[in-house]
C-alpha cells in the first residue's frame, strides 16, 4: 500500500512541473517591468532599467539577436524568446532582451 502511495506521488510530482506544451496564459504575453516607485535607497528619481544598463540600450531595439554581439555587453544577459518560460525572480543587474518570432530585439530591461 505504501508502495502505490509513492509511486502515485512521484507521478503527481513530475505532471505538476510540465506545463503540457503550452503557456497557461497562453504564451503571448511579455512579463511585465516591476515597478519600484519607491526604490530601496529612498530615491524616486531612479529608473529600474539603470540598474543594469538597460536605459542606455535603447540602440538594440529593432536589431537582430544574431546581428548583435552579446560578448560586448557587460554583466548577466537573459535572451527571452517568444513562449520561453522563465523565472520570475527579479534581479536587478540582469539585462533581459525581449525578442519576437524572427528574433528581433523589442525591448531591454532589468530583472
Amino acid at each position: 500500500m505504501t508502495r502505490y502511495l509513492l509511486i502515485a506521488l512521484a507521478g503527481l510530482s513530475v505532471a505538476a512541473c510540465t506545463t503540457g506544451g503550452s503557456a497557461i496564459d497562453g504564451g503571448d504575453t511579455v512579463m511585465p517591468v516591476p515597478d519600484f516607485a519607491d526604490d530601496s535607497m529612498g530615491d524616486n528619481s531612479v529608473d529600474p532599467n539603470a540598474w543594469c544598463g538597460a536605459s542606455a540600450m535603447g540602440y538594440l531595439v529593432g536589431q537582430r539577436i544574431d546581428e548583435v554581439d552579446l560578448e560586448t555587453l557587460h554583466g548577466n544577459i537573459r535572451v527571452i524568446h517568444p513562449g520561453m518560460p522563465v523565472t520570475r525572480d527579479y534581479r536587478r543587474e540582469r539585462l533581459n532582451l525581449d525578442l519576437d518570432e524572427a528574433g528581433v530585439i523589442l525591448r531591454p530591461w532589468c530583472g
